[in-house]
C-alpha cells in the first residue's frame, strides 16, 4: 500500500524542469503575471477603501463648515481625497467667476456653467486615478489563458515528438509532454480567473465612489446657485 502512494505522488517540480526551455520560459512568465496581479489586487482594495473613507470624512467636513470659504481655508491639511480635489477645483473656478464678474461690473444672477464643467473635469481625473493599474488585470485575465493555451501547445508538440524518438506509443512516451501541457492549462487560468473576478470587484467599488462625487458635485452646484441666484421678485425691486 505504501509503495502505492509514494508512486502516485505527484513532483510537480520536477514536471515543470522537465517541460524543456519553452515550457519553463512559459510557466515563469505565468508565475510572474500572477504575482503581478495579486500585487494590484491588494494595493488597489486597500487604497480604494482608504480613498472612499477620506471623501466621506472630506464631505463631513464640507456639511458641518460654515462657509465655503472657511473650508476652503481648512482643505491644505486634509488628507488628499477625490472629494477633496473635486471641492478645490470647483471652489477655485467659483472664485475666477466672481472675480470676473465684479470686474466686468455685472449684477443679477451669476451662471456657474465654467464651474459645474470644472467640477466635471476634475471628476474624470479622480476616475483615472482612481482607475490606474486596472489595465495589468485587464491584460493577466485577457492574455493568461491564451498564454497557458500556447504552452498546452507546445506540451503536446512535444509529446507527439517523444514519441516520434521512442517509437513507442505507450502512455509512458507521452505523460512528461500532456502533464506539462496540463499544468501551463491551469496556472493560464490561475493567472485569469482572480484577475477578472477582482476586475469587476474593483470597478464596482470606482463606480460607488464616482456616485459619491457626482452626488457631492450636484450639492455643491446647488448651493452657488442658492446663493447667487437673484429671484424675480428681488430683480424687479
Amino acid at each position: 500500500m505504501e509503495t502505492v502512494a509514494q508512486s502516485t505522488k505527484i513532483d510537480w517540480f520536477s514536471i515543470i524542469l522537465h517541460g524543456g526551455p519553452i515550457g519553463i520560459a512559459i510557466t515563469i512568465l505565468l508565475g510572474i503575471m500572477s504575482i503581478w496581479a495579486w500585487v494590484v489586487i491588494i494595493s488597489k482594495m486597500l487604497r480604494l477603501k482608504e480613498m472612499h473613507g477620506l471623501s466621506e470624512k472630506f464631505l463631513t467636513n464640507f456639511w458641518e463648515a460654515k462657509s465655503l470659504s472657511e473650508l476652503n481655508l481648512r482643505v491644505k491639511d486634509m488628507d488628499y481625497s477625490p472629494a477633496r480635489e473635486v471641492f478645490r477645483s470647483g471652489f477655485n473656478e467659483m472664485i475666477r467667476v466672481l472675480q470676473t464678474r465684479e470686474k466686468r461690473g455685472s449684477t443679477g444672477s451669476v451662471i456657474f456653467d465654467t464651474v459645474k464643467r470644472t467640477l466635471s473635469r476634475q471628476k474624470m481625473i479622480e476616475e483615472a486615478n482612481l482607475g490606474s493599474n486596472l489595465s495589468i488585470l485587464a491584460v493577466c485575465a485577457s492574455a493568461g489563458p491564451f498564454i497557458g493555451l500556447f504552452g498546452t501547445v507546445v506540451g503536446i508538440i512535444r509529446a507527439f515528438h517523444d514519441i516520434g524518438s521512442s517509437g513507442a506509443s505507450s502512455l509512458a512516451a507521452v505523460a512528461p509532454g500532456i502533464s506539462e501541457a496540463l499544468i501551463a492549462t491551469a496556472l493560464g487560468l490561475f493567472v485569469a480567473i482572480p484577475a477578472v473576478i477582482f476586475y469587476n470587484i474593483l470597478i464596482n467599488r470606482i463606480k460607488k465612489h464616482l456616485v459619491l462625487l457626482d452626488g457631492f458635485s450636484s450639492d455643491f452646484i446647488n448651493i452657488l446657485e442658492r446663493h447667487y441666484t437673484i429671484k424675480p421678485d428681488q430683480d424687479n425691486t
